[in-house]
């Protein structure tokens, strides 16, 4: 699997040669791009939150970072610094800084995110189009990081907010905050999984760093809570399943499983709809939301709590009292910006104030993300016609959009007149609109370079190409199936890999040694447990465990191919129709999927039964053999087996397959996020645990 992912190369001076060819078209309109690659400088105006002042900057983007459906996040540089009149705290040429984007790069997150919002607010996503709430949002993280600091003994227990802006090339406001260097939980080995929920982190012995978060984030609910940020809180909730990876423990801190956890993330990213809970905790959130009258769940926050609470506490807030008084002013008008039926009920019938205060919000938002100009926006603040057919535009599927750029972007109705009006407009369009579509494929791996070349120069097949696998929404796929060289190189790796794995030893060692390294640098391996394994790589019995890992990767297929020659058979044995045919066929399919003993697990068992046999030697194969006969679970079998002698090694093979194995999962597969810790504990712990009672039940 390394090595077929090997050949996806990434190369972000490419990536703005393409860029380039797009700007080259000097069209007289351009999509807004989705996101930045490494390299891009941001030149941003920026507003601190505390003290609230202007300036200027530029960013170099380093990375990306990952994102959610809240927005997407880079690390950055800080290049340069304008702070006007007064001083910017936090903020230090040289520095590097978190930049998030409050809009997705993906195309699928935003669009979901954005339908789910408007059912619950009836309009934009506040964060991505508005002042108010972008403010509003930096503005509670400064106060929650000040009342964590003093429940927890220092302010790292919250990431610092240095500033807002607004990036008009994404059409979206964002926010600037202190660089975290961290990781996420270890997967410890826990013998006495049993135990686990018995313990605090203070008393147990295993499973600390899992202990240690899980209370870290119980007490931050309750800070959210105490200072009127109920539904903030649902970012910290542990049973949303997908708020692990919004606290990270800082590599520098302390070697305590409690030392160095830090809050991140304080950017909610899907409304919570009464008749739509996605998670086991917010079935519980919804039934609290309808019992106070709330339909809809987001980022709604009692300001008059808030101000009580910093009242009582003057010595610990005296110096954000500006930031109180700024929050409570944003907050009432982030509010007023929403249609919001289910909070404002009847008052837009009646309030004239509240009509104007939602039409400009709404207006705001169309402008931000590329629907009007400035012209278009003054005309529909001054029409209530205009703004009506404006808005009623946008419940026409697909053309509606395309309709409402017509009417309120100038350059657009430029841009398709142009397309009718010569071919050599004509022409360029579809260059720019070739590089850009390439330039998507060519970030997210559907694409190589040499392909990219390869299509620039041969327009047709491209749009061949574009309009037929193309389709495919599976990046690598979709190169699969019209990239011959790709797909050739792909197969012969694929099955060249675990055969060279298995005969030389060299290049396990080498295997071994990356992954080891690798491991190290994600935090997955503590520097002394990196040192441990990688004075024994060439170990006898870690070299021979790997050889049987090999063996394992080529049984793979096995229940595969066994599962589809047997539907084949029942599909002409047993169906008269091809109804019936299909039906018998799916069901055979199905049954091998979930069998807990499958073809391909029975060849791994009997071969770990023939080591055994053939070597003498059941004390170093008894547990892989047990392990190795069960579906799915069995390719931890020599994992497992290593956890006497080898602790280290085996719990970071383990985690790495656990990892690997939940990125399917859309959602709840996230890196760090508890599904991901639940795989691990229920493929490796478990199984430890178990085997453990049941060696102390026969002493």
């Amino acid at each position: 699997d390394v090595r077929v992912l090997a050949i996806v190369q990434y190369d972000p001076e490419y990536a703005r040669r393409l860029l380039a060819i797009e700007e080259e078209a000097n069209l007289d309109w351009r999509p807004q791009p989705r996101c930045y690659d490494p390299g891009h400088v941001l030149d941003l105006e920026i507003e601190t939150i505390a003290p609230a002042t202007r300036g200027r900057v530029r960013l170099e983007i380093e990375a990306a970072v990952g994102g959610g459906f809240a927005g997407q996040v880079y690390r950055a540089r800080l290049l340069e610094l304008d702070p006007g009149t007064e001083e910017m705290p936090g903020l230090e040429v040289g520095g590097i800084y978190a930049v998030k984007i409050m809009v997705p790069a993906s195309g699928f997150r935003r669009r979901f995110r954005n339908v789910l919002y408007w059912l619950g607010y009836q309009g934009h996503f506040s964060a991505q189009v508005q002042r108010s709430a972008a403010r509003a949002g930096a503005l509670w993280q400064k106060l929650i990081r000040r009342e964590a600091g003093a429940r927890f003994g220092s302010e790292k227990s919250v990431v610092d907010i240095h500033a807002t802006f607004l990036d008009p090339a994404l059409g979206s406001y964002g926010e600037i905050s202190e660089w975290v260097n961290g990781r996420n939980w270890q997967f410890e080995i826990d013998d006495e999984i049993h135990l686990r929920g018995k313990r605090t982190a203070a008393e147990a012995t295993m499973s600390r760093e899992y202990l240690a978060k899980k209370e870290f984030m119980a007490e931050v609910v309750k800070v959210f809570h105490d200072l009127g940020a109920g539904e903030l809180a649902r970012q910290y909730e542990w049973w949303s399943c997908k708020s692990q990876p919004n606290v990270l423990k800082r590599l520098d801190a302390g070697d305590g499983p409690a030392d160095g956890l830090t809050a991140l993330d304080f950017r909610p990213g899907l409304a919570l709809l009464w008749w739509l809970p996605m998670s086991p905790v917010d079935v519980r959130l919804v039934l609290r939301g309808l019992l106070r009258g709330d339909l809809v769940q987001f980022d709604r926050c009692d300001i008059e709590k808030l101000q009580r609470h910093v009242e009582s506490n003057p010595d610990r807030f005296g110096d954000l009292r500006g930031v109180l008084d700024e929050l409570t002013e944003t907050d009432r008008d982030y509010r007023a910006s929403l249609i919001d039926v289910t909070h404002h009920r009847f008052r837009l019938l009646f309030d004239p104030a509240l009509r104007r205060s939602t039409r400009e919000g709404l207006i705001r938002g169309w402008r931000i993300r590329g629907l009007v100009d400035d012209e278009h926006a003054e005309k529909l603040r001054n029409s209530s016609v205009a703004f009506h057919g404006f808005w009623w535009l946008g419940a026409v599927p697909v053309l509606g959009s395309i309709r409402r750029r017509i009417w309120g972007v100038s350059a657009f109705k430029r841009h398709l007149k142009g397309l009718f009006a010569g071919l050599d407009y004509l022409r360029r369009a579809l260059r720019a609109s070739q590089a850009r579509c390439l330039l998507k494929w060519y970030r997210e791996g559907g694409a190589g370079r040499e392909g990219c070349e390869w299509f620039l120069r041969h327009p047709i097949t491209f749009a061949r190409v574009r309009f037929t696998t193309g389709l495919v929404p599976w990046p690598r796929l979709r190169r699969f199936l019209y990239d011959g060289g790709y797909a050739w190189t792909g197969i012969k790796q694929a099955v060249r890999f675990p055969i060279e794995f298995y005969r030389n030893r060299s290049f396990r060692i080498e295997w071994l040694t990356n992954e080891i390294e690798d491991g190290a640098a994600r935090g997955m391996l503590t520097p002394e447990e990196k040192a441990h394994v990688l004075s024994r790589v060439e170990n006898e019995f870690i070299q021979k465990y790997l050889a049987c890992v090999a063996v394992h990767f080529c049984t793979l297929p096995v229940t595969q191919i066994v599962s589809v020659i047997v539907a084949v058979y029942a599909w002409f044995k047993f169906g008269n129709t091809w109804q019936e045919s299909l039906k018998w066929a799916a069901l055979v399919l199905a049954f091998f999927q979930v069998i807990p003993i499958s073809p391909g697990s029975l060849v791994r068992g009997f071969y770990v039964v023939y080591l055994a046999v053939r070597e003498r030697n059941m004390k170093n194969y008894w547990l892989a053999m047990i392990i190795s006969f069960w579906h799915y679970i069995g390719y931890l079998g020599f994992p497992v087996q290593m956890v006497g002698e080898f602790p280290g090694l085996a719990r970071y093979m383990a985690g790495r397959w656990a990892t690997k194995m939940v990125r399917i999962v859309p959602v709840f597969g996230e890196e760090g996020a508890l599904l991901e810790h639940w795989v691990f504990d229920t493929f490796f712990n478990r199984p430890v645990s178990t085997w453990k009672r049941l060696r102390k039940r026969a002493d």
